[in-house]
């Protein structure tokens, strides 16, 4: 079971980190000219995920890849926020993803194993 520092903190209103708006910036060209690019905001996504482990595990991900992840008051424990840009939301979600198939299927062998070992011999 997932302990308790593998859990995002819990932040109050005031506690929670500021979200920084999408922003226009006039980039100066070497010619002499100048053009304008937007550079991309922040923003808060909260997943609903489906078990300890899964939370586990995308703590952990957003952790790694330095994403601020936390918990707001009265959310369940598998409930997490993460502020951040959206192509970094798009990634750490795809990345997730990919880890969930893996994570699945070694707990499905351990299952299958622990069942033949436990279950099995037991009934003998």
């Amino acid at each position: 079971m997932p302990t308790h520092q593998d859990q995002p903190p819990t932040l109050s209103e005031a506690e929670l980190p500021a979200i920084a708006g999408a922003r226009f910036v006039v980039v100066e060209q070497e010619g002499g000219g100048s053009t304008l690019d937007v550079r991309e905001g922040e923003l808060e996504q909260v997943y609903n995920l489906r078990d300890p482990y899964s939370c586990t595990m995308f703590v952990a991900l957003c952790r790694r890849e330095d994403v601020t992840v936390y918990r707001r008051p009265r959310q369940r424990s598998t409930t997490v926020c993460v502020r951040t840009t959206i192509s970094r939301h798009a990634a750490l979600w795809a990345r997730f993803l990919m880890l969930t198939e893996r994570l699945d299927t070694k707990l499905a062998e351990a299952v299958r194993q622990f069942v033949g070992d436990e279950v099995d011999s037991s009934s003998r």
